[in-house]
């Protein structure tokens, strides 16, 4: 069922970027697909899922495609002066996400799984002006056992 291979796809992906030690070194586990609605920045959001079925039988694999979005203000020590610009925050977040993610394999419950990173932006928030904004774009492919 594509539904639920979406689903699937998407919790073994924040699983595996709330088991990243890379990532959770720039921040905390708590900022990767937060359920509040104005979470504290830093933080890591998961949205624009799509499932395809292909195949049938034996040779039965869908596409789940979905991106993973690193949202950064700049970084400041305590007397408030910036550390890191907000750009370079973002990129560092970004790339962290795409490296934990990517060319990485899992089987769960008989079902293979394969993620790719098919690509990476990093821009200026449109909503807070002092922010940027990273995306990376994943594909899954998961193939019945």
């Amino acid at each position: 069922m594509p539904g639920d291979l979406l689903r699937e796809s998407e919790r073994a992906a924040i699983i595996s970027l709330k088991a990243d030690a890379s990532l959770l070194a720039i921040l905390p586990k708590t900022s990767i697909d937060p359920v509040e609605e104005a979470p504290s920045w830093p933080f890591v959001r998961l949205d624009s899922s799509q499932a395809v079925l292909r195949g049938r039988g034996c040779s039965a694999r869908s596409e789940v495609r979905f991106r993973l979005h690193s949202f950064a203000k700049p970084r400041r020590n305590t007397a408030g002066a910036i550390l890191e610009t907000a750009k370079d925050y973002a990129a560092r977040i970004n790339t962290a996400v795409v490296a934990a993610l990517r060319s990485k394999a899992f089987e769960v419950s008989g079902r293979r799984y394969g993620f790719e990173v098919t690509s990476s932006d990093l821009m200026q928030d449109g909503a807070e002006k002092d922010a940027y904004h990273g995306i990376a774009s994943i594909l899954v492919r998961a193939y019945q056992g």
